[in-house]
This record gives structure tokens, sequence and C-alpha cells, in this order.
């Protein structure tokens, strides 16, 4: 039997609900969707590792959604497609996502949807007492940020290398956001509680062992995943 043949046994195990199917079909998927990313057509990103890791997230992500609504549906396909090529499709789809959600690539001169979260309006640098409004505001993204961090910590902790697939699936937002979290669990709650604090980045880089870019990178990556989240300023 060939490995897509036990793939394909696998979705329909998946489909049928079988308990051990879904980490199977990982565990052998996994390597496939690796060698199909490293052809995608997302440029001068071809060769970056978190571009690979965010297309093969996103696909695993697809599956995962919905109590796997799309293997259900390929599963009932009939006739049925050849495997490779609807995953090939699927792993193109995803890179040109994940291509046009990269910051090299997005056009200039848009300015910020309503409800954007910005950090830069929840903080005061004057030394002067905040609002009662604007600490409030400060606790409610700080709440949202602490039951997100753990609902991320838990999922590393259950799903592993899946993580950010199983919690794009279950928050409905791209898998950037929720790599970039998994991926920085450790600082993104840290660094936005210094921002709240009236620190400079050139402070927070200082304190944490990060350069001023990294900080500023989270900073921006936080913004973004309360956006994507739906969490309106």
């Amino acid at each position: 039997m060939s490995e897509w043949d036990r793939i394909s046994g696998l979705l329909h195990g998946v489909a049928e609900g079988q308990p051990n199917a879904w980490p199977e079909l990982l565990a052998l998927l996994g390597p496939q969707l690796d060698r199909m990313t490293r052809n995608q057509p997302v440029g001068r990103l071809r060769h970056d590792e978190d571009v690979q890791r965010d297309i093969v997230a996103s696909v695993i992500a697809k599956l995962y959604a919905d109590e796997h609504r799309v293997i259900k549906k390929l599963v009932a396909a009939e006739p049925q497609p050849v495997l490779q090529a609807w995953f090939r499709v699927l792993v193109r789809r995803a890179a040109i996502d994940i291509m046009r959600g990269r910051p090299e690539f997005r056009r200039g001169g848009k300015e910020k949807q309503p409800g954007w979260v910005s950090l830069a309006t929840l903080v005061t640098r004057d030394g002067a007492n905040a609002p009662s409004s604007l600490i409030a505001k400060q606790r409610e993204v700080s709440m949202f940020m602490a039951r997100s961090l753990k609902e991320a910590s838990a999922a590393i902790a259950s799903e592993g290398d899946q993580a950010a697939a199983v919690l794009a699936a279950q928050w409905k937002i791209a898998v950037v956001h929720s790599r970039r979290l998994v991926k920085r669990v450790e600082y993104f709650g840290e660094v936005l509680e210094l921002v709240f604090a009236g620190h400079s980045y050139v402070e927070i880089a200082k304190q944490m062992g990060l350069s001023r870019r990294e900080v500023e990178l989270i900073v921006g990556y936080i913004e973004e995943f309360f956006h994507a989240r739906g969490f309106a300023s």
C-alpha cells in the first residue's frame, strides 16, 4: 500500500470519527505538505522557513475546522479527486493567502479599518494620570490577551506542533496570527504590559533581552492579532 493510499484511508477514518485517525493522518501528511510548499508562488519569501510553516499550518487548520468539514466533503465527493492534486490546490491557495498577508506584499495608502486596536492610543507618556476610561480599556485589552495566552498555552500542551493550526480553526483567524502568538507566547503578554506601563521600545528591548526591532514587530503582531479576532477598540 502506498503512502497516499494510507492517507486516503485515514481521511476516511477522520470523516467517520475514528479517534486515532487525525493524529495518524497528520504524521503521514505533514512531510507531504512540507514538500508541496517548497515550490509555491511566494516570490522572495520562498526560502523563508516561517512562511513554509505558515502554509502547512494553514492547510491543517482548514482540514481541522468545523469538525473536519472539508475532509468530510472530500470523502463524499463523486468521483473522488486525485488526492495529491487536491492537496496541491489546497497548498497553493494557502500560499497565496499567506503571501498576501505578509507586510512585504501589502499595498500602501490604506488606513486601518474602524475598530482597529492601536496600542499607541491606549498609552499615556506625559506622566499624567490616565483617565479612568483609558485604564478600563487597558484592563479590557489585558484580560483579552490573558485569555488568549491561556488558550494558546493549553493548545501547545495538548496539540504540540499543530497548536497554531488548531487555534486558527477555533478562533476563525488566519493561521499567521495564531502562529505568531504560539511562537512568542512568552513575550506577548509581557510586552503588552510594559507598553501600558509607559516604557519605550528601547527600554522594553533592554529589559527583555530583545532587539528594538523585535519589540516593534511584536507590538504590531499584537495589534493585528486583536484585529483578526474582532476585538474593537
